[in-house]
């Protein structure tokens, strides 16, 4: 394989790992786990210097959740980069739709910087070229932050490459409440 695949979760959900274990055995390829960054891990300077012209303010979620959130997978994008890995990067809220037509043992990381497996504005499964972590990291630094990690990563088709799947190949299961919007996503 030409990919490693990091599960983004939190050290504390027990669970959620649980069920991820049970979903990568479908699969039959490994993974590690990746943990997360917590609400209590965003600094004062980092809300400062990258989410103070942000949106989350106007919701009634938990912003510091979703601007840790984004800090992971900058995290991940930076182990990307830094040791030229592709990966396949998938939350942990997440299983296989039944329509799975992927062949997750040969991929073709020179046709995106980003491959999309979940609905179009998603980051919860998507592989990523380590060229293309490379690009992203470097738009992103260079841009105002206003939105959440996935609504930002959309926000760059124009100048990376996405590749879209037509039918999701994962889904978000509803049995995991958010750790964003426990209950549901409203404006305050």
């Amino acid at each position: 394989m030409n990919y490693e695949v990091r599960i983004l979760s939190l050290s504390k959900d027990i669970e959620r790992r649980k069920h991820m274990k049970n979903v990568m055995l479908k699969l039959n390829i490994p993974y590690i786990f990746f943990d997360a960054l917590t609400p209590d891990d965003v600094e004062d300077t980092i809300i400062d210097k990258m989410f103070k012209n942000v949106d989350y303010y106007n919701w009634n979620i938990n912003q510091l959740a979703v601007m840790a959130t984004f800090l992971s997978h900058i995290e991940l994008l930076k182990i990307s980069y830094h040791n030229k890995k592709n990966l396949l990067i998938i939350e942990d809220d997440i299983d296989l739709s039944n329509n799975s037509t992927i062949d997750y043992k040969n991929v073709n990381f020179k046709e995106f910087d980003v491959f999309n497996l979940g609905t179009l504005v998603s980051c919860y499964s998507y592989f990523v070229s380590w060229e293309g972590a490379g690009k992203i990291l470097n738009l992103l630094d260079k841009k105002v932050i206003t939105q959440a990690y996935d609504w930002e990563l959309y926000k760059l088709m124009d100048e990376i490459t996405i590749k879209y799947i037509e039918t999701p190949e994962w889904e978000q299961v509803a049995s995991f409440k958010s750790n964003i919007a426990p209950n549901g996503y409203e404006l305050k």
